[in-house]
Parts: C-alpha cells; structure tokens; sequence
C-alpha cells in the first residue's frame, strides 16, 4: 500500500488578559519631528539633557595678577645666586611686544645670544596685561645685557625688568603696576635687595629716557614699603 500524507492543523488558542483601555495610535504626520536644519538639534538633544548640549564660548580675558605666582619666579632647577644687588626697571618704549619679539629683536638688531632682560611684563598686546614672563637670563641666573656701565656692574648684578609700552607717551596699566609690585617685592625679598638699591635704566646711565616720565619708582618704592607691601598681598 503506498504511504499518505496527512496534515493535521492544529489551532492554539491562548486567553490573554484586558489591559483597560489600551490603544496603539500612530502619531499624525505633523506629529512626527522634522529634520529641518533649526528643529533638528533640538530634537536630537532634548531639554532632559543639557549636559549632552555644547557649553558655550567663553571669551578669553587677562588674568589678574593678584593670585600668587611666585613659583613661577624661581629659576628652574637652580638656587637664586648671591650675585644680584640691585633692580633695574626698563620699558619697552614699543607700544607692543613681549619676550619672543624682544628676544629675536636683540639677537638680531644687537648680536645678542638672548634676550637681553629677566623679566617683561606684558600690556595687553602680545601677552595678556599684567602677565610677567621669565626669561632665559633669570633661570640661567645668568647676567643681564640691558643696562651697560663702565665695568658693566649693573648687568652683572642687577636684574632687569622691562614693563611694555612707551612711557613717555603714555602710563603704566594698573595690572603691570601691580604685577610689577609684587615682583619687585619677592626679588627683594629672595635676594636681600634693599629699597635703595631699586633704580631705572635712566637713572643709572644718564643717557636715555628710560622708562619714560610716565612712570614713577617713588610710588614704587612707597607702595613696598612693609606695610603697604603686607596689605597688597592679602
């Protein structure tokens, strides 16, 4: 006898519960969010999560010198010399600048092998206003090239700051002011210089301007004094 198939069709039936008034409702058309280039990054990053949202630019701004930054004045890896007596303060007589620009100016225009102060305190141009960059000189504890004498003392043991800008045209900002305050007082301090021996290139050559009229070492040395000194560091 030849075998036959036979299909057998079964149906299951299984009871399901009643979930109240459960409905499935496609959304209308003008439910669904649209990819037009304002509404699509709303949607995409919704209110629920602003941390996925970018924050926004903030505009750079120079920092203030009143945090202590004293550390930085150090030299790297070297003990500050016994040499320095005295403080010399320059300016630029350049509306503009900064080290990099002093530095290739002075081995360029002067044939020196580096720049020729310790310090610059910037104006707002190249550096921001008020910031003091180290130069090479100072972590060399290495003599200056800004203030030339007969014997050349005031380069061997006198350490140069040059402030930006031209102060026969103009003043000092109240940040170089202050940066220039408390740098002069750590220096003093580091190295036992006393007030006295705080001077300008103009003072000590008698040969140039510098720093211009506009600037003034007596208020300077007034504002070092110990207990002005003391309050500005608080």
């Amino acid at each position: 006898m030849p075998a036959r198939h036979v299909t057998c069709r079964i149906t299951i039936v299984v009871a399901l519960p009643i979930l109240g008034n459960l409905s499935c409702v496609s959304p209308e058309p003008a439910e669904l969010p649209t990819r037009s280039r304002h509404s699509y990054s709303r949607y995409r990053l919704p209110e629920r999560h602003p941390e996925m949202r970018r924050a926004p630019r903030r505009r750079l701004t120079a920092p203030s010198p009143a945090p202590v930054y004293e550390a930085a004045w150090a030299p790297a890896g070297r003990k500050i010399s016994p040499r320095w007596t005295t403080i010399v303060i320059h300016h630029s007589a350049t509306a503009t600048g900064g080290a990099a620009e002093f530095d290739r100016y002075h081995r360029d225009a002067n044939g020196w092998d580096e720049l020729g102060y310790h310090f610059v305190i910037g104006n707002g141009t190249h550096t921001p206003d008020g910031y003091i960059e180290v130069g090479s000189r100072w972590h060399k504890q290495k003599h200056g090239a800004h203030c030339k004498t007969t014997g050349n003392y005031y380069n061997e043991h006198g350490i140069g700051i040059c402030l930006v800008g031209d102060f026969t045209k103009s003043e000092p900002t109240e940040r170089q002011l202050a940066s220039l305050q408390r740098l002069t007082g750590f220096l003093m301090h580091r190295c036992g210089i006393p007030p006295s021996r705080l001077t300008t290139h103009a003072a000590v050559t008698g040969k140039t301007r510098c720093p211009g009229g506009n600037f003034k070492l007596a208020d300077l040395k007034r504002s070092l004094a110990p207990a002005a000194l003391a309050s500005s560091l608080r």
